[in-house]
């Protein structure tokens, strides 16, 4: 049985209080992450940034957390376990994204996070890749709260 080794992203971006996440179409019409092989000497996190940039054009995004690794099997000229490394990103805005149709990308577009797990497809892994995503977000929006409030005490002082 072939090993095929990927790495990705989940890319957020926060626009007037609200969360939205890059979505992109793949050949098969369904709506995933920006993903690739592992080249030889690339670190899992060096692939996912420079896929996110091939496959969207997008650079400059931070990174904020690693994702669990995703398993699943696929058939190409037999069995291929297929193991992808997944990490969140943050772009600071909006960025128009420029897709790779040479890899059978169709589209992409930023959708809000609720609505991204209402339509992401290949459901069994990536609902959970959102749902994580999720949670680093309410995690992030809670300290950021909690700091405007310390900030907010101190400047009434």
């Amino acid at each position: 049985m072939k090993i095929a080794l990927s790495a990705g992203g989940v890319i957020i971006c926060s626009d007037h209080n609200e969360w939205y996440v890059l979505m992109l179409k793949d050949m098969n019409g369904a709506w995933t992450f920006p993903k690739g092989m592992i080249e030889i000497g690339e670190t899992p996190q060096e692939a996912a940034v420079r896929e996110i940039h091939e496959e969207t054009g997008i650079s400059g995004i931070t990174l904020l957390h690693p994702l669990p690794p995703i398993h699943y099997f696929y058939k190409r000229n037999g069995t291929v376990k297929k193991m992808v490394h997944y990490f969140i990103f943050q772009s600071k805005t909006r960025v128009i994204p420029h897709v790779q149709k040479e890899e059978g990308i169709q589209e992409a577009k930023w959708v809000g996070i609720e609505d991204a797990i209402a339509t992401i497809g290949y459901r069994e892994t990536n609902v959970q890749l959102l749902e994580e995503t999720r949670k680093k977000i309410t995690t992030m929006d809670n300290k950021q709260k909690t700091g405007s409030s310390k900030e907010e005490k101190l400047n009434n002082r």
